[in-house]
């Protein structure tokens, strides 16, 4: 069941990421979402959050396009391609999302500037714990302890096994 879920979950948050980094980065499809996010990426640019610690803000389109790309290339890394890599792209939107609540919190925004942020950071969340939870489920499975009375009786099992394939072998050699 947790396949599915991840699968889902997994191809719905790749194919939302890759349409929302598409929208910051090319006006060719949706004009008008993408002219709000120029406007918004000049207001955002100004909370830029690693400006406290290097004195130093990139332009606003560049922000704006990096965040693009990442968002488009993580988004292809979920849909498209296996492995390691999905919870690389995972935790780069995860940390892309966490970012976002923080420059909209910074700018004190309403809360519906916010709740995209909030809500694809859960769903990202989520995705890594449905992630780790299939890939340890099997250990957990292995490293249980059988209870003493069925060790028992699988050791009674052997003896009972072994024990006839050494009449087994008493019987055959007592035919040669």
């Amino acid at each position: 069941m947790s396949s599915v879920a991840l699968s889902v979950l997994t191809l719905t948050l790749g194919m939302f990421f890759i349409l929302i980094g598409q929208f910051k980065v090319t006006p060719k499809y949706f004009p008008d979402i993408h002219e709000d996010m120029r406007r918004e990426f000049g207001r955002i640019n100004k909370v830029f959050p690693l400006y406290q610690i290097t004195n130093w803000r990139p332009y606003a389109k560049n922000y704006r396009m990096t965040i693009g790309i990442l968002e488009i290339v993580c988004g292809a890394v979920l849909v498209l391609i296996p492995g390691r890599l999905k919870q690389i792209a995972n935790t780069i939107l995860l940390m892309l999302m966490l970012g976002a609540v923080y420059t909209h919190y910074t700018l004190h925004d309403k809360f519906d500037r916010m709740a995209p942020g909030i809500i694809f950071s859960l769903l990202l969340s989520t995705r890594l714990i449905i992630y780790w939870q299939g890939k340890y489920a099997h250990l957990n499975i292995l490293n249980q302890k059988q209870p003493y009375e069925s060790k028992k009786k699988i050791q009674i099992e052997e003896d009972e096994n072994t024990q006839e394939s050494i009449d087994e072998e008493t019987d055959e050699k007592k035919k040669d």
